[in-house]
């Protein structure tokens, strides 16, 4: 899937990427080519050229293409306009819960979105303050955005209550109930578990029968 997803993103692994890891390879663990083609044949019982082929350029080819799927700003613009869209139509009065099952990317999805409460410091500080802005069963009426990806956003409850702190003394904490539907950021991650869903994948093993032997002395 790595080798599918490179040439159609057309990014190759090129003779000086390939020759940089085997040198970062060969300087940190085995100091000469030929501890290394001991090493290689060792453990693996493989060639350093089949082992080139085999680890060293699908990593070349993954780094590459976590660095140009991340860096593209069409796919991160097509990505909010999603977003956006799905944003309209639950202003619009769309079922919230069915929408982040249908969109949602995270693992809130199959529950409708539902984050349960927190509090402050609890979630990265652009989604934080973003819920703590809002009243009770008030939808954010823009996205969200956030290391991981665009949300939509809507705090269903919200409460003050009084603990106690480190030092026991008693203090009010606020916490809100909230439920969002994520729209992830482009990554080679999230591109691969797309082509997994896809693929046609066949794994070959030989097992054992245990009725082979019993056929065999029956003559059939």
């Amino acid at each position: 899937m790595i080798g599918e997803l490179a040439r159609k993103n057309n990014v190759k692994a090129e003779p000086s990427d390939i020759e940089k890891i085997k040198s970062g390879i060969l300087e940190k663990d085995f100091k000469t080519i030929e501890n290394a083609r001991k090493a290689i044949m060792d453990r693996y019982g493989w060639t350093l050229e089949v082992f080139e082929k085999k680890v060293i350029v699908p990593f070349v080819l993954q780094s590459k293409l976590a660095e140009k799927i991340k860096a593209d700003p069409s796919a991160r613009e097509a990505l909010r306009v999603k977003a956006q869209g799905v944003l309209d139509q639950v202003s619009g009065g769309a079922d919230f819960a069915a929408m982040a099952q249908k969109y949602g990317e995270d693992g809130t999805a199959a529950k409708g979105g539902e984050l349960g409460w927190f509090g402050k410091g609890e979630m990265v500080p652009a989604f934080e303050n973003a819920a703590f802005a809002l009243k009770k069963g008030e939808l954010s009426p823009v996205l969200v955005e956030s290391p991981y990806g665009f949300h939509i956003l809507q705090v269903e409850d919200t409460k003050t209550e009084k603990v106690k702190d480190e030092k026991g003394k008693a203090v009010s904490k606020s916490t809100v109930k909230a439920r969002h539907i994520l729209f992830m950021f482009p990554s080679i991650d999230k591109e691969l578990s797309a082509n997994l869903k896809n693929a046609n994948i066949k794994i070959y093993s030989r097992v054992h029968n245990p009725f082979a032997e019993l056929l065999k002395q029956a003559g059939k």
